[in-house]
């Protein structure tokens, strides 16, 4: 596929895959009690709301504006660093948009982790019985190892309870998944690839959900994976997926990204780094394969056991993944493959993972959030430099911002 073919055709066959998508959900699942009522999405649609849109705006002006020329001229250390704190801007201004207190409030459910932190007392205790207690615990702490609760609740202990630090953390880890992506690029394809890819990952429409779900600091753990592996320091990045497989049973999914981009003799650091956070969550009595099954028969026995497999594999997942990366990063993967660039190294591994979630039903529905682990690295191909694709991505974030209601 040549270049002009991947600007025409391919923008064209990611609005057909999102509309057949949203069609489809509208008139078949929506409806049918299955918790995905903007099918492909979780949430709901309401009226535009865009009274509060003016900030998020105001970010998506500067940075088509000004990005390309900006990732393009800084000396390269100020880049990553300043795409990431943009980024983290930009998620924050589409979130506040409803009001300061939705950068809280998805966090504060009875399903999420920190209010269950908090009447957690006994730490150890909790995960020596929390395969055992697991069916009686709230669905995301279900759906997840024991990391991210350990985390809230270590976040109580040291005086940064509620939810506001944890956001505020989240908000972060999102800004650092951008920048460790952009170093994984340079690494693996070179400074110009990372440079081009910049101002794109800023204005992800992702951000409508990363400013408000742990799953983004899930994206940030992945990130520096890679990163790392992709900068030959695979111990440290075995040590980090180690840590990254406590928080979510996905992150076994980065690992062959991981080996991707740290080559062929990175398998046995890569496994020995991970052994030790693995190693000593066995000691305090949670043993991660145990609690991968245990979750396993929990999803498949809760919603996830109804909802439509054909649609959501088919086109309900991939509508939602392309929703939350933009037509940018359809357009490009196409111009990546067309010139048989080394970006693909690291943006198609990481899509090759997607695909394998999706066609094993790791997941089915609420992959806006879920998959968030993979954007960053996915949409390191986005054509940043090219100022119209920056508007699309930018119009498509604050039209979901302004006509989804969602739980995240």
């Amino acid at each position: 596929m040549g270049a002009r073919a991947g600007t025409v055709w391919v923008p064209a066959a990611w609005a057909v895959l999102v509309t057949v998508a949203l069609a489809w959900g509208t008139w078949r699942v929506a409806g049918s009690g299955v918790a995905l009522r903007a099918a492909p999405l979780m949430g709901r649609w309401h009226a535009p709301v865009v009274g509060g849109l003016a900030p998020a705006a105001l970010v998506a002006v500067v940075v088509v504006a000004l990005g390309p020329g900006v990732a393009g001229s800084l000396p390269w250390r100020r880049v990553p660093p300043l795409a990431g704190l943009a980024a983290s801007l930009w998620a924050t201004s589409l979130a506040a948009s409803a009001g300061w207190d939705r950068l809280t409030a998805p966090l504060t459910t009875r399903h999420e982790y920190e209010p269950f932190a908090a009447r957690v007392g006994d730490l150890p205790r909790f995960l020596r019985t929390y395969v055992a207690d697991l069916p009686g615990l709230p669905v995301h702490v279900q759906g997840h190892p024991p990391g991210p609760v350990a985390l809230a609740w270590l976040l109580d202990r040291i005086g940064l309870s509620g939810a506001g630090w944890l956001a505020a953390l989240v908000v972060a880890a999102w800004g650092a998944a951008v920048a460790l992506a952009l170093a994984a690029t340079r690494t693996v394809a070179g400074e110009a690839a990372a440079r081009r890819a910049a101002p794109a990952l800023v204005l992800l429409p992702a951000a409508v959900w990363a400013a408000t779900s742990v799953d983004a600091l899930f994206a940030a753990i992945a990130a520096a994976a890679v990163a790392l592996a992709a900068g030959r320091h695979r111990v440290a990045a075995g040590l980090v997926l180690g840590v990254g497989l406590l928080c979510t049973y996905g992150m076994a999914l980065v690992v062959p990204i991981a080996l991707a981009v740290g080559g062929r003799r990175a398998l046995r650091p890569l496994a020995a780094g991970a052994l030790v956070p693995l190693g000593l969550a066995a000691t305090l009595g949670f043993w991660w394969p145990a609690g991968l099954t245990a979750t396993s028969a929990r999803y498949w026995t809760g919603i996830a056991g109804q909802r439509p497999a054909l649609y959501l594999t088919l086109v309900g997942n991939p509508g939602a993944l392309a929703l939350a990366t933009g037509p940018a990063v359809a357009v490009g993967l196409a111009l990546a493959w067309a010139r048989r660039d080394r970006v693909l190294v690291l943006a198609g591994a990481a899509l090759a993972m997607v695909a394998l979630a999706d066609v094993s039903q790791m997941a089915r529905g609420e992959v806006e959030r879920i998959w968030l682990l993979f954007v960053p690295l996915l949409a390191v191909v986005a054509p940043g430099h090219r100022r119209w694709w920056l508007v699309a991505q930018a119009l498509l974030a604050m039209a979901l911002q302004a006509l989804l209601a969602s739980p995240w």
